[in-house]
């Protein structure tokens, strides 16, 4: 394992799984709970960079799931691709009640 590394991640399109194993490093962004589906939903954002692969490149509106916690990450940012290397944003609702 990467000492970047955090999470192995399985990729998920309409439920059907595009990928598994993805070694992933996943950033908390340090920003108040965003508040989406009309402000009803209090979610946290993540940073997510690729650990030694570039495809599949994520699409907006697949998820990532964490193959460790089963937490599941929905994609929603533009994906920029590096030579050998992906970064995007994820959220994941948080749980909690602001």
């Amino acid at each position: 394992m990467s000492i970047f590394q955090t999470a192995l991640m399985t990729l998920q399109r309409n439920g059907t799984v595009i990928a598994q194993h993805l070694p992933c490093q996943v950033d908390t962004v340090n920003l108040p709970y965003n508040m989406e589906a009309q402000g009803l939903i209090p979610t946290d954002w993540f940073d997510v960079y690729s650990i030694g692969w570039t495809s599949p490149v994520p699409q907006r509106g697949d998820y990532l799931v964490d193959e460790a916690t089963t937490a599941k990450y929905s994609v929603f940012s533009t994906i920029f691709q590096g030579i050998n290397t992906l970064q995007f944003r994820v959220s994941r609702p948080s749980g909690a009640t602001p």
